[in-house]
């Protein structure tokens, strides 16, 4: 029979087992010597179709330099990128418990503040995820170390971005290239990314595989466009921009004309012609028209373009006439809300799956992974909302404590429920002016309390007259008392049509309904 493994050893099996599956030394080597040569010198048509076939059968590397060299080279493309990453990072990140009741949840929220707190760029690292927005995929690896704090044994350790160059996808499923931590050279070894180890982020919503690469492919070409609308002006204005000279000189001189022949010829050397008098010179310019103009226009479309696919719109990155009353100053430097919404929600979901989530594990955390969110909406959003939840108060509808989360990510600050407004006054009735919630406005979880017949009267002057008496005074007033005299809508009716003669049927159910609304009804149905 085979020997009973002992106490100790059967936990040396289990630390060798834990040293296998968490990864404590980082693998990515970031050698700026592997990076590829520069594409730009003498790229072509030609060489960026070639360059996406390859990457489309699997290997992304020219692909992924020319991404590159587009994005150093374009000034207005890192711009527009670098407006819609600071719409997600520029936020102050905020952390809070699934459920605030629950111990474990808070102790869980706590812990995950501190571990960011002991990060030393978790800003960096939210960018580096980012990327994934405008590139195919981004990706970075993730390691552990010994906490050294009480109740902890992990900690994050390094975090660092894998390079574009050494991704690939031949095999159907990306792999990522090892380097040799002796030379820091590309090993030629691939192995497939091992979710204990790699975080990917995918922030865009094409369906196409990764290695077809993403929104940046669109990009460059405008990008290309860009450069060459740029070269064909340049070589118009050599040809037609610069003004030439014309000679004329007597048909029969041809001393004169081959005087003035090799003039021409060095007349860019020389800088001017000598000549008899009989012979003129004039300087003429092409006409040009308005190429510079079509120039712009078309420099122009490009830039829109790009700004378009990145940002959503246009007014943030070029400024443009809006028509009297557009307001265009007041959109300058925004992202869409509907893009950076999700940018920041799809980037809350991968640090909560992919970050937080294995680090509570590893330490033992029994609670709901956290929520993260960053910043809060724009002032107009955070306004109708305001304005949303004034209405519902005034509709006789109280925001649970649920739904306190979600109002804390729209606003952009953890919200609780005022301790002072959850206590009943002295004589109050659930639901009523001084119960739980919000004063004056019931709850929807309350029961209403159906009065019978005998206490109707009763039930009514309580709950209702004082809104009736703020809403029927003066010429009103008889109105008032009908309303809360009467047994039945009907008997109301008739004493209404009764009372004021210039009013119909239709008026005075109006005023029945709006009485209903206010209570004066509850339950008589």
């Amino acid at each position: 029979m085979p020997k009973t493994p002992t106490k100790k050893e059967l936990l040396e099996r289990l630390n060798v087992l834990e040293k296998t599956w968490v990864p404590r030394n980082v693998e990515t080597i970031n050698d700026p010597r592997n990076e590829p040569a520069s594409t730009l010198v003498g790229l072509s048509a030609e060489r960026v179709h070639a360059a996406i076939t390859q990457a489309e059968a699997g290997d992304t590397r020219e692909l992924f330099s020319i991404y590159r060299d587009v994005l150093i080279a374009d000034s207005h493309l890192q711009s527009v990128i670098e407006t819609r990453l600071l719409a997600v990072i520029g936020d102050e990140p905020m952390v809070s418990p699934v459920d605030k009741n629950k111990p474990e949840d808070v102790a869980a929220a706590e812990a995950i503040k501190a571990a960011i707190d002991r990060l030393p760029d978790f800003l960096g690292l939210c960018r580096d995820l980012l990327w994934g927005a405008i590139w195919p995929v981004s990706i970075v690896e993730r390691t552990y170390k010994p906490a050294g704090l009480p109740g902890l044994e992990y900690d994050w350790g390094e975090l660092v971005p894998v390079p574009d160059h050494l991704l690939r996808w031949t095999r159907g499923v990306i792999e990522v290239e090892l380097v040799d931590p002796h030379s820091r050279r590309p090993a030629g070894q691939f192995v497939e990314l091992d979710p204990a180890r790699y975080i990917t982020h995918k922030g865009h919503l094409l369906k196409t595989a990764d290695n077809w690469g993403g929104p940046m492919r669109a990009l460059s070409w405008w990008f290309f466009l860009k450069v060459m609308d740029r070269e064909w002006w340049v070589r118009f204005l050599d040809k037609f921009g610069t003004p030439f000279m014309v000679g004329k000189f007597d048909k029969a001189d041809d001393k004169s004309r081959q005087v003035l022949e090799r003039a021409f010829a060095l007349a860019t050397k020389v800088g001017g012609v000598a000549v008899n008098k009989e012979t003129t010179i004039e300087l003429l310019k092409a006409g040009t028209g308005d190429s510079a103009g079509s120039f712009e226009s078309f420099y122009r479309i490009c830039d829109d373009a790009i700004a378009r696919r990145v940002l959503g719109q246009t007014l943030s990155s070029t400024a443009s006439a809006t028509g009297l009353g557009g307001g265009a100053s007041g959109i300058q430097s925004e992202v869409r809300g509907d893009i950076a919404a999700f940018d920041k929600k799809r980037l809350a979901q991968t640090l909560r799956t992919h970050l937080f989530k294995p680090w509570l594990r590893l330490n033992k955390f029994t609670g709901a992974v956290p929520r993260i969110a960053f910043g809060g909406e724009e002032a107009e959003e955070n306004t109708a909302t305001a304005t949303v939840l004034k209405d519902l108060k005034a509709a006789g509808v109280r925001i649970s404590d649920k739904s306190l989360p979600i109002l804390s990510q729209r606003v952009g600050l953890e919200l609780e429920r005022d301790p002072a407004a959850g206590q009943l006054a002295p004589g109050a009735e659930p639901g009523t002016a001084g119960a739980p919630g919000l004063p004056g406005v019931r709850t929807l979880s309350a029961p209403l309390e159906i009065p019978t017949p005998e206490n109707a009267t009763s039930s009514i002057s309580r709950r209702a007259a004082a809104m009736i008496s703020q809403a029927y005074r003066g010429t009103l007033a008889p109105a008032r008392e009908i309303l809360l005299t009467s047994s039945t809508p009907e008997e109301a009716e008739r004493r209404l049509l009764a009372a004021f003669g210039d009013w119909d049927p239709t008026r005075a159910a109006e005023v029945i309904e709006s009485a209903f609304a206010a209570g004066a009804w509850n339950g008589l149905q």
